[in-house]
């Protein structure tokens, strides 16, 4: 028998006892209005974790000015793990301190990351009698402007996606006109309605809706074509660069201790690689990015966004 690893193992059993585990439900901070790209995705992995470990999970939706309602409260919960944020990629790491730098009261980097869930192409929208079908007519009406061209948005990437497309158009920035909404669902819902022609969020969050025939997909904002959308034109094909993502990362509050950091990382990486959730991501036109289920890996993808997204969004007035 190897005494030295009995003892070791001695050693190990109280912190493995000890660890931390949740004593009641945690609360998910979602900086935008039910149905977005952060809920769905996070559910997925959420009801794994929550088979897994007993652990329960309980919504709370703050949203408005893009999200930082949402994490400026965040910023003042306490670190103990019962709160968690699911806040998105481009609104809080790219956009907040150049759009609203006399609201936001933190700094994104001083959270904790755990991990980003998953990511899914922005899409460009129309609603279903719009004579506009393709990114080439949707240039065309730009260009010509014959009449008032609206996008609805959700988010601060949705912003930037269209932003980005009238720059490249070299047109005047008051050619196209977004309206802001609390999420990428409500804004969905006015071009289901009728009420705006166009809109723009992940593919994800309209997905089912264009398989119910209620919105018209004009292209997706994506380096590669999606599996069953591979007939959609891509944007880049139109204008280049036009390449952006819905993303939306776990991250804990600043001076989470340790070991509740471990436990997210420990229960939700492993749920967010398993084939459960793969399937459940792919029926959702969502990809995983694994360099980006460390703390440095997420933390390096963020800088490398804002290092490619912050130029464009200081030339834009917010919303």
């Amino acid at each position: 028998m190897n005494i030295k690893k009995i003892l070791v193992g001695l050693v190990l059993a109280p912190a493995i006892a000890f660890a931390w585990q949740p004593t009641k439900p945690i609360t998910v901070i979602y900086p935008n209005g039910p149905g977005a790209g952060n809920e769905i995705s996070f559910k997925i992995v959420a009801d794994i974790v929550e088979r897994n470990t007993g652990a329960k999970f309980v919504a709370e939706h703050r949203p408005g000015a893009d999200g930082n309602i949402a994490t400026n409260h965040f910023a003042t919960v306490a670190s103990d793990g019962h709160t968690v944020s699911v806040p998105a990629c481009n609104s809080q790491w790219v956009t907040a301190e150049i759009w609203y730098p006399q609201m936001i009261k933190y700094n994104i980097f001083d959270f904790e990351p755990v991990a980003n869930i998953a990511k899914s192409p922005l899409a460009f929208w129309a609603r279903p009698n719009s004579r506009v079908n393709t990114p080439e007519e949707l240039i065309n009406e730009i260009r010509l402007k014959q009449r008032p061209i609206n996008f609805a948005i959700g988010g601060g990437g949705h912003k930037l996606a269209v932003e980005y497309l009238t720059t490249k158009l070299n047109v005047p920035g008051d050619r196209v006109e977004t309206a802001m909404y609390k999420g990428p669902a409500q804004a969905l819902l006015d071009v289901m309605g009728g009420h705006v022609e166009f809109g723009v969020t992940p593919v994800a969050v309209g997905y089912p809706h264009l398989m119910a025939g209620k919105l018209k997909l004009i292209g997706i904002a994506g380096e590669v074509p999606l599996r069953g959308l591979e007939k959609i034109p891509l944007m880049k094909d139109y204008t280049p660069g036009l390449n952006i993502y819905g993303c939306w990362n776990i991250i804990l509050p600043k001076g989470t201790p340790k070991d509740v950091q471990d436990w997210y990382r420990t229960n939700f990486v492993p749920a967010i690689n398993s084939k459960e959730a793969k399937i459940k991501f792919e029926e959702n036109l969502m990809f995983v990015t694994p360099s980006e289920h460390t703390a440095e890996g997420l933390n390096s993808s963020m800088t490398r966004l804002r290092n490619d997204w912050q130029p464009i969004a200081r030339k834009i007035r917010p919303e």
